[in-house]
């Protein structure tokens, strides 16, 4: 790896670069199959198709009756069982034109069905004279007039036929997501397992407890960062607080399994940073060495090729260098792992939203081409918050998103690209 450092990339460009890079990532995430309540989180490995019609079988849309033909319809009867356990949805008798039969909302089409007439809607009576006592029969009540045929039936395959695309490759599985697979048969779901991630916590001068003394300060990674990768899907390994020696990043980056390392800090090119001199002696690959935004402008990708042998033999692992300053850590954390976690799943760079900017956004000082701005958005429109220096965070605490906006200042009205916290 060169020790020379090559213009830094544009903020869009870091994301496409290592999209790229995880996406030819080796070996690939392999997948596991898993309960249907336990993929919740997890993505689709595979496409799932319908394996019945939707709805699988034709079915009623309200309380009142199966007719055929025209009224009076002469009522005919299932025969109910005593035991309330029974399902009576699946009480059905076929009826014939001039004929009707009570029906539950989901109950199982008569044969012979035309219409639902909904109870409401029905009057019923006992016949008398030269129509026999003692049947009973049906007719519309005053006002309303006779449903058009397929009135009130839910019709087999109307949603979806057999073989349908339920749900593709790559989806994430959310709770409503799994019910509705649930309600097609599906009891397990070939999910892609979680990404691997160890990150490791660097400087001397991090304490983790306690008020911070002038010269020190207080943990803002540790115990929070991992929070968010798991939210994002990652199979989160135990981390690792690291002192500035050189042997102890060395340590972490060959002993670590994990497919994506994430240091926070010692990724800037002063001398005391150890994440470069690392992967400059393990022959690692920059994808790039910092980027046109602030804050964040010193993160860092790399890859690290995978060795011929030991724990990693044949794995490839990628490095995702933070700055060590809060905010910029975050701004960098959110940016970029998205697009590593959709190249390693198969998957295009998550799109992003726009918001409106509502108020004016001045020019940044520093050189830069972006910069990234904790804002709160509600109602379509993006509202900026103050504490915007990379070491600060109580803008961040109040953030749902971060928006892009152009370094040389952007006016209220003009729309900037969303970033999400997570």
């Amino acid at each position: 790896m060169s020790h020379h450092h090559p213009p830094a990339v544009s903020w869009h460009e870091a994301r496409e670069l290592l999209h790229t890079a995880a996406s030819a990532l080796t070996p690939t995430l392999s997948t596991e199959a898993l309960p249907l309540q336990a993929t919740i989180g997890r993505y689709v490995a595979e496409d799932l198709t319908a394996r019945m019609p939707v709805p699988h079988y034709s079915s009623s849309a309200m309380d009142g009756y199966a007719v055929a033909g025209a009224p009076p319809w002469r009522l005919v009867s299932p025969d109910y069982p005593e035991d309330a356990r029974t399902n009576v949805h699946r009480l059905a008798v076929p009826i014939a034109a001039g004929e009707a039969t009570p029906i539950l909302t989901g109950g199982l089409l008569p044969e012979g069905t035309e219409a639902i007439v909904r109870e409401e809607h029905s009057h019923r009576y006992e016949g008398a004279g030269a129509l026999g006592s003692g049947i009973h029969y049906l007719d519309m009540a005053e006002g309303y007039t006779v449903p058009k045929p397929g009135t009130d039936i839910r019709y087999a395959g109307a949603e979806l036929s057999p073989g349908a695309i339920l749900s593709s490759r790559g989806d994430l599985i959310t709770a409503q997501r799994a019910a509705f697979l649930g309600v097609n048969g599906f009891d397990e779901l070939p999910v892609l397992k979680n990404v691997p991630v160890r990150c490791a916590f660097t400087g001397n001068e991090v304490i983790t407890f306690g008020m911070p003394s002038p010269g020190q300060v207080r943990d803002a990674f540790g115990g929070f960062l991992e929070v968010s990768l798991a939210g994002a899907g990652c199979e989160v390994r135990p981390s690792a607080r690291l002192a500035d020696i050189a042997e102890e990043f060395h340590t972490f980056v060959t002993t670590s399994t994990a497919r994506i390392l994430i240091f926070t800090g010692g990724s800037s090119t002063s001398g005391v940073d150890m994440v470069r001199q690392t992967l400059a002696d393990i022959g690692a690959e920059y994808i790039f060495e910092s980027v046109r935004v602030r804050p964040g402008h010193p993160a860092l990708a790399a890859k690290i090729p995978a060795p011929k042998e030991g724990m990693n033999a044949g794995q490839e692992r990628l490095v995702l260098g933070l700055p060590g300053n809060p905010l910029a850590a975050y701004t960098a954390l959110y940016s970029y792992l998205p697009v590593i976690l959709a190249g390693l799943r198969g998957l295009p760079i998550p799109a992003l939203d726009r918001a409106e900017l509502a108020t004016d956004i001045p020019p940044l000082r520093k050189r830069s081409q972006h910069r990234l701005m904790p804002v709160r958005v509600s109602e379509g429109k993006a509202y900026p918050l103050d504490a915007l220096a990379s070491h600060m965070l109580s803008g961040l605490a109040q953030a749902t998103h971060f928006a892009l906006v152009d370094a040389t200042g952007q006016q209220a009205g003009t729309h900037a690209i969303l970033v999400p916290v997570f």
